[in-house]
């Protein structure tokens, strides 16, 4: 028996299934009715639909059968969804990869398979419809065609469960924004107000000393009001389509200096430091964009890596040029982050816990605009992140054509 590989972003595919939150579920009409329909069609005993898991392959519709579960390593599935094409094994006996597999030599006595992956956005495979004969056969082209077109109604029924998984916890981080922002906003307020009360006591006039710390209250405070009012304001241009961008020629190495010398009083209150890493410092990387929207997004990503980073950290603003793109990176060498915490990562709303600066809050908007003002610019935003290693956010931006 040879045991399938891995899939190449089995991790990935891995963390989808588990946001799908189907494993383990009771059975649905609408599956059953496709395996039903399957097994009619091609004229088989069996026909399952089958999510291929870390360790096991899970039927979540079992026509013919009465299992819901194998181990991974046995699975016929384990090897259909390494490939985009119908997977046909028409005779196990004579197969080296599953002449001596439990399953074939042993019941169901698996002689033939055909099974049809189950393929999501970005190429995951997340599994199969398949049909199971005990007795070895082939499959007419009219038959493969048919388990091709009921293998997109299966994936039409987990496309709908993951936009309702979606749907759910959107609302569910719609609440929490709101509570949020009633509290963000609450918070600064309060100090500003009680700040300026002290201030304005005319029978205790408090000494300059008192009065310095009092001022200073009230401008940090404001400057966060200013920041969340200013992250609803630009979603809300944003959704409506009314977010204008001043775009200019711009020298991409002095916009990131500026972007540092902006940061590096926050830095400093989060405990590390930051520094620009450029094999271009000589060399001008000119793009058309908007030089304060640009810095907003440099900003954004720069006080994330400081919130989320360990004390004591540099993290590294990057620029090269490649391919005719401008590639801006900001790094840090934090905890990082999870395969599954970074689905959804640039989703309104989202908030990625256990940052070790829990009084450095956020409206968890910013990532959003940030990915919202990179495409403005014809570019995109992504992230890479290995845990414990280090973590980048990657801005890629067309450069300016030279004539």
């Amino acid at each position: 028996m040879i045991a399938a590989a891995l899939p190449e972003n089995e991790d990935r595919r891995l963390a989808l299934l588990k946001q799908l939150g189907i494993l383990d579920t009771l059975e649905e009409q609408a599956y059953d009715d496709l395996t039903y329909l399957a097994a009619k069609i091609c004229d088989t005993p069996i026909s399952l639909v089958s999510l291929v898991d870390a360790g096991r392959q899970w039927f979540k519709s079992h026509h013919g059968l009465d299992v819901r579960e194998t181990p991974r390593e046995l699975a016929f599935c384990a090897h259909a969804i390494l490939s985009d094409d119908v997977f046909i094994v028409e005779n196990a006996d004579t197969d080296p990869r599953f002449s001596d597999n439990p399953l074939t030599v042993g019941a169901p006595y698996v002689k033939f398979y055909a099974g049809a992956p189950l393929i999501l956005e970005n190429n995951i495979r997340l599994g199969t419809l398949c049909i199971i004969d005990n007795v070895p056969r082939s499959i007419t082209d009219e038959q493969i065609n048919a388990l091709k077109a009921l293998s997109r109604q299966v994936v039409s029924q987990l496309q709908l469960r993951l936009k309702l998984t979606e749907m759910q916890y959107l609302d569910h981080a719609k609440d929490e924004f709101l509570a949020m922002v009633s509290h963000e906003l609450r918070t600064p307020l309060t100090s500003i107000t009680g700040s300026l009360t002290l201030l304005a006591n005319k029978k205790k006039v408090p000494t300059p000393e008192t009065s310095e710390k009092l001022i200073d209250v009230a401008c940090r405070n404001s400057n966060r009001l200013l920041a969340i009012v200013n992250d609803i304001l630009d979603i809300a241009k944003i959704e409506a389509g009314k977010l204008v961008l001043d775009k200019r020629p711009l020298d991409l190495i002095q916009t990131i200096t500026t972007a540092i010398e902006l940061n590096s009083d926050y830095c400093s209150l989060c405990k590390c430091q930051i520094s620009i890493d450029t094999t271009h410092k000589d060399e001008a990387i000119m793009v058309f964009a908007d030089e304060q929207r640009l810095l907003q997004v440099i900003t954004n990503l720069v006080s994330n890596a400081a919130k989320f980073t360990h004390k004591e950290d540099t993290i590294l603003v990057s620029l090269e040029k490649e391919a005719g793109n401008a590639i801006i990176k900001v790094t840090d060498h934090g905890p990082g982050l999870s395969e599954s915490q970074q689905l959804g990562l640039f989703e309104k709303f989202k908030q990625i816990n256990s940052s070790p600066n829990e009084k450095l809050p956020g409206t968890g908007l910013g990532l959003n605009i940030c990915k919202h003002i990179a495409e403005l610019h014809e570019g995109n935003i992504h992230c890479e992140s290995i845990p414990d290693v280090e973590t980048s956010f990657i801005i890629t931006l067309p450069c300016m054509k030279t004539s």
